[in-house]
């Protein structure tokens, strides 16, 4: 079974392209093209599952074009629109710190550096342009770069300096 951990996230499936069963993903970053992937990982009903990409072109800065084995009708690619699109950690070239992505956060503990502990993060929510983390008690909050003091990987947790209480 495949884990969050083996995997990194790369976009979402956005609409089919054509009648063949091809379909676009909106990249959230570059990986993809720097890799040796030879599977595109969807998230579908709370379980990840591969499929074997048979081509991939690019369309436009932010958009790839995906034939995937077994998808091969406009209708087949229309059940998969709106899933997250992943590929495996192992097929990406460089070090780990350029690997590493929002998701990558999911379980750690969240420190604010005046609250304390808030709890862990459950899930990461990157589909709209504030990328945002739930907490295990439903509680969302915004993660950027400037709210971040520390991760520490060892530890599994995240310091943030918040702006606001909660």
């Amino acid at each position: 079974m495949i884990t969050q951990q083996e995997l990194i996230a790369i976009g979402t499936l956005r609409r089919p392209h054509g009648k063949q069963g091809e379909i676009q993903c909106q990249m959230s970053n570059e990986l993809w093209d720097e890799a040796e992937a030879t599977f595109l990982i969807l998230r579908l009903d709370h379980l990840f599952v591969p499929f074997r990409v048979l081509d991939w072109r690019g369309k436009g800065t932010d958009t790839i074009i995906f034939q995937l084995q077994g998808i091969d009708s406009e209708t087949a690619a229309t059940r998969l629109v709106g899933a997250p699109a992943y590929m495996l950690r192992r097929d990406v070239q460089g070090d780990e710190e350029s690997m590493m992505t929002w998701q990558d956060l999911v379980g750690y503990e969240v420190i604010e550096q005046e609250q304390g502990s808030l709890g862990r993060v459950q899930s990461i929510d990157e589909s709209t342009i504030n990328t945002l983390m739930e907490l295990e008690d439903g509680r969302l909050l915004p993660i950027h770069e400037d709210f971040i003091v520390h991760i520490d990987d060892e530890q599994r947790t995240i310091t943030l300096h918040l702006p606001f209480a909660l």
